[in-house]
């Protein structure tokens, strides 16, 4: 006689056949409590998701390029690539001999401003009225007062000149904006730069992973990620999606994504080769759950799900629709559920829609 197996489908429609006659052939449910139906609940997780993997580079969140405001020769250069540096520390320092000559210049020429303006307002003071009495004639007068101003706006002009001089003498020396890490030397000591000419590059702001994205890949806010280096193949750290470019490039049709890196990758450098590896929820994932959690209407299985009633008025349970995969010893594999549902493992025989539970116990559930 051939020996005859049994197909998914028999064994699927075998077990929801064993599932309506279970309540015939348990043993009896336990008096409910007075405010509810007593039933154990199990937490669900899926088996897992859908990945998409992309390669990518590590770079700073942001890329200071840091340059002197004044041009000049290069008098010294104090950090080496890889240096982490704080907000206000010394970088590099121009030739300040020319600096430190005009400053010395504007300060004289301010003490002779300032004494020049004194002298010509005492004068002013001095002569104010004497016109009346005809000691002096109005025009003396108002000679010595325009006097008096011409001189005080000298006085501001050099005061000017001066505090000009002392900004460009500290223009001399480059500082950091904020804290980071030194990626370029683009100069030496002794090299002659313009104003604004990179000096030093800073990369701050913590490290992310930048990728290209093809069109087709859409991205949720938030979406985490592993990251592994070509570098450091022992090194695995989380990313989360920070931001996706609006626009894509006009040749490729690629839009570039920034991941913010979770982990410490301290010891890798910047500009190091990354693959991405995209956590990407799947609506068709599966999840094991407890095959006493199963029930069934008409031909339409379901579990019963838990949600806190309103104003706290304590669990209540819903019938949840699932799509019947498989059936593997005591448990079945379903999908159409959220991962960290809580769902009645047992005791679901006698339940109605909204009906209030009380939960007995919970069990270790999941994959």
């Amino acid at each position: 006689m051939p020996k005859i197996f049994p197909t998914t489908t028999g064994l699927i429609a075998a077990g929801l056949t064993l599932l309506s006659c279970a309540g015939c052939a348990s043993e009896p449910v336990a008096s409910p409590a007075p405010d509810g139906t007593l039933v154990d609940v199990v937490t669900i997780h899926r088996a897992g998701g859908r990945t998409s993997t992309f390669d990518g580079v590590l770079r700073p969140r942001r890329d200071i390029a840091l340059g002197f405001k004044i041009g000049g020769r290069v008098l010294a250069l104090t950090v080496q690539v890889g240096d982490h540096v704080r907000a206000g520390q010394v970088l590099a320092r121009l030739t300040r001999t020319e600096a430190i000559a005009d400053a010395g210049q504007a300060r004289a020429e301010l003490a002779a401003a300032t004494a020049e303006a004194i002298r010509a307002g005492d004068a002013a003071r001095r002569a104010s009225g004497l016109d009346g009495i005809g000691a002096l004639s109005a025009a003396d007068v108002h000679d010595r007062a325009l006097a008096a101003s011409a001189a005080a706006a000298k006085r501001d002009a050099a005061r000017a000149a001066f505090e000009r001089s002392r900004a460009t003498l500290a223009d001399a020396m480059l500082v950091a904006p904020e804290d980071g890490v030194v990626t370029e030397r683009a100069v030496e000591s002794g090299t002659v730069v313009d104003a604004g000419g990179v000096v030093v590059r800073l990369a701050a702001g913590g490290p992310e992973i930048e990728v290209r994205l093809p069109e087709r890949v859409r991205l949720a806010g938030g979406t985490m990620a592993d990251a592994s280096f070509w570098s450091a193949p022992d090194t695995i750290a989380e990313a989360r999606l920070r931001l996706v470019g609006s626009a894509a490039d006009g040749t490729l049709r690629l839009r570039t994504a920034r991941f913010t890196v979770l982990g410490d990758v301290s010891a890798i450098p910047f500009n190091s080769s990354a693959t991405l590896t995209l956590r990407l929820p799947d609506p068709k994932a599966t999840i094991r759950v407890p095959l006493t959690a199963l029930g069934a209407q008409g031909s339409q299985p379901h579990v019963w799900t838990l949600s806190s009633g309103a104003n706290g008025g304590g669990n209540r349970v819903h019938r949840q629709p699932v799509h019947l995969v498989d059936l593997r010893g005591d448990d079945a594999v379903v999908s159409g559920l959220p991962d960290g549902q809580r769902i009645v493992a047992s005791g679901g025989d006698t339940l109605s829609e909204g009906q209030h539970v009380v939960v007995a116990g919970s069990v270790a559930g999941g994959n």
